[in-house]
């Protein structure tokens, strides 16, 4: 089986999604975001490209919270913004929240016609690897495993990058990987005894840094704390 690492949401090339499963990461922070709002009893997610769709949803869906980021700053008049710690417990538990980003929700709907789509970051790794090997043993229609990173803005992005080869080195050494996935996975492996560290240093993490988000950086670079297992069904992310 072959792994697709993709470097970004707006990758120009995309294979062909049928009969493959496809895993998003936005360390930084969407996919870590949406993890924790799952963790503290949110109920789900609905992942849409503009601040004017989600709008648009909550005059459809009034009891939605609205959340999301653009240059990493909350929205203005949304509910929460993209950090985890805006989804404590008291705010989304049994909540369905409408939330856009810049690069994350667009490397969902990048993937959307996979034929299953979970939602990962450093926080549930392990979760994900799990529930994937567990999927492929009960599917055996499926041919292959896109990971797609968010990126920046359509950007190569470290963190993400950094996530994607731990999740190829967690999937198993028999697999067939592209050169974007083991670039990562080497990667993944002279960074992993510092991985705090490693992050900080990287673009994105200096920018939340610098605006005043140190915890948000110390939070995502953690591993494997959550066993949560996010997927997209009906145009909506859930926890099962």
């Amino acid at each position: 089986m072959l792994i697709d690492v993709l470097p970004s949401a707006g990758s120009p090339w995309m294979p062909d999604l049928r009969n493959k499963i496809a895993i998003v990461i936005d360390v930084f922070r969407a996919t870590s975001t949406m993890v924790t709002a799952f963790s503290n009893g949110c109920q789900a997610i609905i992942p849409v490209l503009t601040t004017e769709e989600a709008l648009e949803k909550r005059i459809n869906q009034p009891w939605c919270l609205l959340g999301g980021e653009r240059r990493a700053l909350p929205i203005e008049g949304f509910d929460v913004g993209n950090s985890p710690f805006d989804y404590i417990t008291e705010k989304v538990k049994g909540k369905t929240i409408v939330m856009t980003t810049t690069n994350g929700t667009r490397a969902i709907h990048a993937v959307a016609k996979a034929q299953k789509v979970w939602i990962a970051s450093f926080l549930n790794a392990d979760s994900i690897v799990d529930a994937i090997d567990r999927y492929i043993k009960d599917n055996s229609e499926v041919n292959g495993i896109v990971i797609i990173c968010a990126g920046s803005e359509d950007r190569f992005d470290i963190p993400d990058t950094l996530c994607a080869g731990m999740l190829v080195d967690m999937l198993g050494k028999d697999i067939e990987v592209n050169d974007l996935g083991r670039a990562a996975q080497m990667l993944y492996n002279i960074s992993k005894s510092n991985l705090e560290e490693a992050l900080k240093m990287t673009e994105h993490g200096r920018l939340l840094q610098s605006i005043g988000y140190e915890k948000d950086v110390k939070y995502c670079s953690q591993s494997n704390i959550l066993q949560i297992t996010p997927i997209l069904e009906d145009g909506q992310i859930i926890c099962k």
